[in-house]
């Protein structure tokens, strides 16, 4: 019985024990339906999966938290007893302030160790999404400047989430949008188009609010290698030209570090495409349901129908659109690719947007809980204790190439990863280059690592060791059942981690088991060529551990490193 089906049948467990305590209502009365949540503790000394279903129910019982719990935990000893779930689950108890805590059996334990060993790679995978397609957009820079750090981290974080929805049961398509028209493009023209005059020995003013910075020196010297003096001209055919001729260079640089990086998509989708007819249609789909009207000379849409504090203009008085206009359309096209759920993942500075866009979705007739928008917070990067500022339009920021040459892909993409979505990182570059156990990243893939050091060792023993009968029972140290716990935890993060849309979650997890193995190791022997039964049990259970090591490095789009 894998992990989730024990969780539905102690559920089911729990539902029934309900049913045969008296309560203060009626059945009806009691929360439809009736959720119980069944969660890794925080704390090992409380079982293997604890519930507060008792705290949240007391009141309908007329019980304390406390009582309510212990005739809960009455009821499932009664109905476990020499049931498969009574060899399952060893032991279950009560404590403050009315949790019920979950032990599983040496031989769940052991049995799940098997399950490790033959599935590997698969291990841990679960069908949580049942299939549904989702669309993943991340990172979508402006492609007006390099990548930078903060652009680094959207994509760590976008890449590790498609990577652990798709584990997940879910058919994930990643999706960069590109926004290559508009004021921000006109305005990188201008910057390339003074430098390029400068370069042809043309003095001319840098407009104000332009892009500084060698990288539009770079595309101003490519522009005069390739055309020569062609472009002099200041014509409105001109300047946008060099406006796409300067989107397209920086998007061949985004794309060359994203995939250096590790990160791939599956679509780029050009804002050109969304052309003014077509987001002239979403607007008209407004408009027929009654969330559009004039005011002002302006074109309104009525968001505040579904939540938002104001109306948002969606067509100025000078008749050209705004933001949301482009965004609404954009996100109807997505629906129309038969999507069934959306994820956008956007900066700190775009978190008042969230409620006119998920009203737009709301008002275009689609579900409000199909389209999750999530904010990842900034990331400062600091060196000798010092922060390095950062701003693009002045010329002045670290970008994600820069931080790849100094540290490596690998430890760029797992401390971006290592601090929740919404938390602010600080990204400390003379930790991240320490080749020592105190760097995070080092931690977990030195773990990995040195247990394929101990499998190749063991290699030694040859036949003796292939001869040997496996004896899981022999596992019977606290150390050795401590990490067997920690690796039926790995599907519950995972499934927790696609649930919640936070890859954090997993690392926070091999940081333990990487921390509880390396606690093991300094204490046990695993070869020995006097007991070879033994080592026969040990090898099993760092297999294990590697195995789920290398998934849950694998999901976060991380090398599995064998010598180190």
């Amino acid at each position: 019985m894998d992990i989730s089906q024990l969780q539905k049948k102690l559920r089911l467990g729990i539902q029934n024990a309900l049913k045969n305590i008296p309560r203060k209502v009626p059945p009806e009365e009691l929360p439809s339906p009736l959720k119980i949540e069944l969660e890794i503790p925080k704390d090992y000394k409380h079982g293997d999966l604890t519930t507060n279903v008792a705290m949240r129910l007391a009141k309908n019982f007329s019980l304390s938290n406390v009582k309510l719990a212990g005739a809960i935990k009455d009821e499932l000893c009664k109905l476990f007893a020499g049931k498969d779930l009574g060899r399952i689950v060893s032991r279950i108890e009560v404590s403050a302030p009315g949790f019920i805590n979950f032990w599983f059996s040496r031989e769940y334990l052991h049995n799940l160790l098997s399950q490790i060993c033959k599935e590997k790679n698969i291990f841990g995978k679960n069908d949580f999404g049942k299939g549904m397609k989702v669309n993943i957009e991340f990172v979508s820079a402006n492609p007006t400047g390099p990548l930078t750090i903060a652009h680094g981290r959207q994509a760590a974080v976008g890449d590790a989430l498609g990577r652990i929805l798709k584990f997940s049961g879910y058919r994930v398509s990643k999706e960069y949008f590109i926004n290559d028209v508009g004021t921000q493009v006109e305005l990188l023209g201008k910057s390339i188009y003074s430098r390029y005059l400068s370069i042809n020995g043309i003095e001319s003013e840098f407009p104000e609010n332009g892009y500084h910075g060698e990288y539009i020196k770079e595309i101003a010297e490519e522009l005069t290698k390739k055309y020569g003096k062609k472009c002099i001209e200041e014509s409105y055919g001109n300047l946008r030209f060099i406006s796409q001729f300067g989107v397209k260079y920086i998007l061949d640089i985004i794309e060359s570090d994203l995939k250096r990086f590790g990160v791939f998509f599956d679509k780029w989708f050009s804002q050109e495409k969304l052309s003014p007819r077509r987001i002239g249609s979403a607007l008209d789909k407004l408009k027929a349901k009654g969330y559009i009207y004039e005011k002002d000379g302006a074109t309104w849409f009525k968001s505040t129908s579904f939540g938002d504090d104001k109306d948002r203009v969606v067509i100025k008085r000078d008749g050209a659109f705004t933001y949301l206009a482009p965004d609404i359309a954009y996100h109807l096209n997505k629906y129309s690719r038969r999507f069934h759920r959306l994820i956008d993942i956007w900066g700190p500075d775009h978190h008042g947007y969230i409620p006119r866009l998920t009203a737009a979705v709301e008002a275009l007739g689609f579900d409000r809980d199909s389209i999750s928008i999530l904010i990842v917070q900034l990331a400062t990067l600091f060196r000798n204790g010092v922060a390095l500022s950062m701003s693009t339009r002045k010329g002045e920021f670290i970008t994600l190439r820069e931080v790849m040459d100094e540290v490596g892909c690998d430890v760029a993409k797992f401390f971006f990863l290592m601090r929740k979505l919404d938390s602010h990182l600080d990204f400390d570059l003379g930790l991240a280059k320490k080749n020592s156990l105190d760097n995070p990243v080092y931690y977990i893939q030195y773990a990995h690592a040195r247990i394929a050091s101990i499998l190749g060792f063991s290699k030694g023993l040859g036949d003796r060791l292939k001869n040997t009968t496996y004896n899981p029972h022999l596992l019977e140290s606290p150390a050795s059942e401590l990490l067997l716990r920690m690796l039926c935890q790995f599907p519950l993060v995972i499934k927790a981690s696609a649930k919640m849309l936070e890859p954090y979650k997993v690392i926070d997890y091999l940081n333990e088991l990487a921390k509880v193995f390396h606690n093991f190791y300094t204490k046990h022997r695993v070869v020995s060529d006097t007991d070879l039964p033994l080592t026969k049990a040990r090898l099993t259970l760092v297999s294990g551990i590697k195995a789920v090591l290398a998934n849950g490095l694998r999901l976060l789009g991380v090398s599995l490193p064998e010598r180190m």
